[in-house]
């Protein structure tokens, strides 16, 4: 029985949300001391393909959405312990600009640049996506620093997967529709939402915005929608970065039958989900397993994590399938 590679899934890195930098640095010298190879995720993707090997005690590292935070706190840490990791790219926030200070940058006033936090926010509301980082630091990434990039689609979009309201929308709900709607108000009727590329969903028509009905899109729509999203982010990413993009990562860790067809007919070799499992040979190559990381676990909770994934026995036992969505119930 072949081993299974853990692969770990950062969303945010910063003293202000998510995962202190402090912790993150822990986490890594925990890693370190204790005799755990992080590997390129390319070379874990060959290997969940039948593609070669990996060493003794391997893992690898993504982070969610290419953040500033992962330029400005992640990436720093990343060259002092001299680990490569992969970055999901939304590629609709592309932009250009200078190369910013990160937190090795002396006196520099990190104050003043955006949070993650704020960026899906000042995206959507503002078409501000400064909350990124920009192709300037993706190219140094990559090119300097020998990180890779995954793409995230191109808009990320989210649907409404019920067209019964369950409450009234509150002002400390924030980004209730990822981006469903740009003209969204503080207060309006609240709907499930879900994944676009994994639901047919409901979607408003007509105008108005809270007294607009939904109405439910048809598969065919969703299969065109999914196309244009992928090869659209595919061709972004590979103008970014001169090579081939080759993974996927779900939004939300959504994903169904329909999603993955399209993803393998738009040139993707593997899709990253957040479902529980082992990744090794006997791994769907697009239902391929991450850890999340939301800060707050010990190292002696990350040491559980990594023995269970790491074991073929243990990650099967253990196995969920979060995220899958039956076809019945698209």
């Amino acid at each position: 029985m072949k081993a299974s590679i853990p692969i770990l899934s950062y969303r945010n890195i910063s003293p202000v949300c998510g995962i202190p930098p402090a912790e993150f640095r822990t986490q890594l010298e925990w890693l370190r001391d204790r005799g755990w190879q992080c590997v390129p995720l390319s070379r874990a993707i060959d290997y969940v393909k039948g593609r070669g090997s990996i060493p003794e005690k391997a893992y690898a590292i993504t982070f969610e959405d290419a953040f500033l935070d992962h330029w400005v706190y992640a990436a720093p840490l990343l060259r002092e312990f001299g680990l490569s990791a992969a970055f999901t790219c939304v590629t609709a926030f592309l932009h250009d600009g200078p190369c910013r200070p990160d937190s090795t940058t002396e006196g520099a006033d990190l104050r003043s640049l955006p949070m993650s936090r704020d960026a899906w926010a000042m995206a959507a509301e503002r078409n501000d996506a400064s909350g990124f980082m920009n192709r300037f630091e993706l190219r140094i990434l990559t090119e300097e620093q020998g990180h890779e990039l995954v793409a995230g689609t191109h808009t990320r979009q989210a649907c409404f997967v019920s067209d019964r309201a369950s409450d009234r929308r509150s002002k400390s709900e924030a980004d209730p529709l990822h981006g469903l709607d740009a003209d969204a108000q503080e207060e309006g009727p609240v709907y499930p939402t879900g994944s676009a590329y994994a639901h047919d969903g409901f979607w408003p028509v007509g105008d108005g915005m809270f007294d607009r009905p939904l109405v439910r899109r048809r598969t065919e729509e969703r299969i065109e929608f999914c196309l244009n999203e992928f090869l659209l982010c595919r061709e972004r990413l590979e103008e970014l970065t001169g090579q081939p993009a080759r993974v996927l990562a779900w939004p939300w860790g959504e994903f169904d039958e329909v999603a993955v067809e399209m993803a393998a007919l738009s040139g993707f070799e593997a899709a990253l989900s957040f479902q529980r499992g082992p990744n090794d040979p006997t791994t769907r190559p697009f239902a391929v397993c991450r850890i999340r990381m939301q800060g707050g676990e010990t190292v002696r909770e990350l040491g559980r994590r990594m023995r269970t994934a790491s074991s073929p026995t243990l990650s099967r036992m253990f196995r969920r399938r979060t995220g899958w969505v039956p076809l019945s119930k698209v």
